[in-house]
């Protein structure tokens, strides 16, 4: 997919993704020659008291399976395992594999939901950095690490300085993203303060976020802004440009005590996940 999206707040989770599959390579990204324009690469997993989602961005197949039922198996055989002992178990699972097919794709893998009462934050990759001229990625390798990146990279540094979790959930939200990230990161920045200045002059018709429902069609609508940016037909980009955002948008969302919805296009048709 174009790229793969994150935002953590107080309300809950909500996870964003493109159905376009793209292949992140060494300095460059390439749409995959399957297009599979109406696939969901978010699923869901339930298990050793954690209840969120799984999402992936980067290959399209493992062990000669699509991705996401390769993720789905490798869930499904590990049903009792901790947040922190599946995401150790994936990454030694996804380093043997590439080292046995010796792939050249990057891979991000996010986890995110709730274990017990706690927002929780994991992802799973072999990309050791971005470079800053183009956004692509740099020499993606076998080995795959599991990080703790919520708690341990974003949170510590506010709890080291006094504040909990909870308060620093509640003065600001967190956003992670990967994919295709240039120049998708930028319109999504500059949506972001477009909105926060609207809400800011209170504009009638427009209130805050106010809930996890509110977060998710904020993001969905994010999303659609720049799918819609990066359409030759639709839009403003033109057909040579790097793959963007295109196919069908997902959202889904995890609110605390791990009720899971998917948010379609219309509001009020959002449902359960179970």
């Amino acid at each position: 997919m174009g790229i793969l999206a994150l935002d953590v707040s107080r309300f809950g989770i909500v996870m964003s993704a493109d159905s376009q599959p793209v292949e992140l390579l060494d300095g460059r990204n390439r749409v995959a020659r399957t297009r599979l324009l109406s696939r969901n690469p978010i699923l869901v997993r339930r298990g050793g008291g954690f209840a969120g989602l799984v999402a992936f961005v980067g290959r399209e197949r493992i062990a000669g399976k699509p991705t996401r039922e390769w993720l789905h198996a490798f869930s499904a055989q590990h049903p009792d395992e901790s947040l922190m002992a599946f995401c150790t178990a994936l990454a030694d699972e996804l380093s043997r594999r590439w080292r046995r097919q010796r792939l050249r794709s990057g891979l991000w893998v996010f986890v995110s939901g709730f274990e017990g009462s706690e927002v929780r934050f994991w992802y799973v990759s072999n990309v050791e950095g971005v470079n800053p001229s183009d956004g692509t990625y740099k020499k993606p390798g076998p080995t795959f690490t599991a990080v703790d990146d919520l708690d341990k990279n974003y949170l510590a540094p506010e709890l080291n300085q006094g504040r909990t979790k909870a308060q620093s959930l509640r003065l600001r939200m967190y956003q992670f993203r990967n994919g295709v990230i240039r120049p998708t990161a930028l319109i999504f920045d500059i949506f972001n303060e477009i909105m926060q200045r609207i809400y800011e002059q209170r504009i009638p018709g427009f209130t805050p976020i106010r809930s996890i429902t509110d977060l998710a069609y904020y993001d969905r609508q994010r999303m659609e802004f720049a799918k819609r940016l990066h359409s030759p037909k639709h839009g403003m980009a033109s057909k040579a440009s790097s793959p963007g955002i295109a196919g069908e948008v997902h959202v889904m969302a995890v609110a605390p005590r791990g009720v899971i919805r998917h948010y379609p296009k219309i509001r009020g048709q959002e449902r359960l996940v179970p």
